[in-house]
């Protein structure tokens, strides 16, 4: 950790140790026996891959295997194994105790890990989530601040070791929010909107908030007994500023996903499509079409389709075993676009589809896991036509095997 960041995470610890002092100490305001709950967990990962993988922080996060990349002498240098060891993912975080405010039960929640903001800023402190949620007799909620985009779906989130949670297959994003949630009953209907900091579009932050609107998302989640179903919609509206700085380019998404869990067994799984969910660490994200390129005025921006599906089973308590398989393709653009260097690449520009299996297994011993995890994934690359549509694509493949010690507490 850097001396600033250093600093800055014992000046936090220290402020929430006075707050929970002091909120133990108003009995007025709070009662005696309850308080701030700290939590998280310390976590070392070990890894070895047969090739170079596409991903952040050092290969922790991974998303698929790189591209073959001759040399001089035609030989893939992206054909190398890779071997690491990282405890990035150890995490910290504090959650209040409720306190009544607006006729509801307030209650404020931080969370950090040492994952870093940047590839340069790896293991430094960065915020994960941090809200304040207000909640009327469990019906109505609100919430503000950052948590994770309803995309991700936390009824649903694989049990995988790797830290990539199912990525590039699973939608992956935190964001800064408001967030309301109506639960007349076994049925929750929820409206967000959001902006972006961690997990940005073609060309960072920018382009949405030049936009002047929100990432809006609408959703709806329902319970029956062992099973949880939901089915969402999202919409982007992106104003990068490029060439005239005037075109604004729409995306729509949907997912739908379900929870099976009984005794020690789940079954989750989750189907996305839609355009443009390069901010959720998925394929795809805008293309431009300049006809002219002397004319910069004449352009529009492209939306790049993106379809994704995964399941997760696990099993067991103490011993759990597990089985985790995605499958995600680039679709390409409903029309015509030339390419061009005004933008950023979108992810995968030259991949047709990408696939993962990954089995797991996990030992359980007081606030002590042991989990190692085979994952083999593979990317088919290819050549992008004038639809961003990816022909003669040929699968490169990557094998690996990873080892995760948690301690919870």
């Amino acid at each position: 950790m850097k001396p600033v960041d250093a600093l800055l995470f014992a000046s936090l610890l220290s402020a929430l140790f006075v707050l929970a002092f002091s909120a133990q100490a108003d009995a007025q305001s709070q009662p005696q026996d309850e308080g701030f709950r700290f939590f998280g967990f310390v976590k070392h990962d070990m890894y070895y891959d047969s090739r170079t993988m596409v991903a952040a922080r050092q290969g922790q996060f991974s998303l698929y295997p790189a591209p073959v990349l001759n040399n001089e002498a035609g030989n893939d240098r992206n054909d190398v194994p890779q071997f690491h060891m990282l405890a990035i993912q150890s995490r910290l975080g504090v959650e209040s105790p409720s306190f009544e405010a607006f006729g509801a039960q307030a209650r404020g929640f931080v969370e950090g890990a040492f994952f870093g903001n940047i590839e340069s800023d790896i293991n430094g402190f960065r915020l994960r989530h941090a809200f304040v949620e207000l909640n009327w007799d469990g019906r109505h909620k609100l919430l503000m601040g950052q948590y994770w985009h309803p995309m991700f779906a936390v009824n649903a989130v694989p049990g995988v070791v790797a830290f990539n949670t199912g990525a590039p297959f699973k939608p992956f994003s935190r964001n800064p929010q408001i967030r309301y949630t109506f639960s007349p009953g076994s049925t929750e209907f929820i409206a967000a909107a959001m902006s972006q900091i961690d997990f940005v579009s073609q060309g960072g932050t920018y382009p949405l908030r030049r936009s002047g609107i929100p990432n809006l998302h609408g959703q709806i989640r329902q319970h029956f007994g062992s099973f949880v179903a939901g089915a969402g919609i999202d919409f982007k509206a992106l104003r990068p500023d490029i060439l005239s700085g005037e075109e604004y380019v729409y995306s729509l998404a949907g997912t739908t996903f379900g929870t099976y869990a009984s005794g020690y067994t789940r079954v989750m799984a989750q189907v996305t499509y839609g355009q443009n969910l390069f901010d959720h660490l998925m394929l795809g994200g805008i293309g431009l079409n300049q006809p002219d390129p002397e004319n910069t005025l004449n352009y529009s921006l492209i939306n790049i389709s993106t379809g994704a599906a995964w399941m997760d089973v696990s099993h067991g308590n103490r011993f759990r075993g597990g089985l985790f398989a995605g499958y995600t393709q680039n679709f390409g653009a409903d029309e015509a676009f030339t390419g061009g260097t005004a933008l950023p690449a979108y992810r995968g520009t030259d991949i047709e589809t990408v696939w993962r299996i990954a089995p797991r297994a996990e030992w359980n011993s007081g606030p002590v896991r042991l989990s190692l995890e085979a994952e083999i994934s593979a990317a088919a690359y290819g050549s992008p036509d004038n639809e961003g549509v990816v022909r003669n694509a040929e699968d490169v493949t990557n094998f690996r095997l990873l080892f995760a010690s948690w301690f919870f507490f």
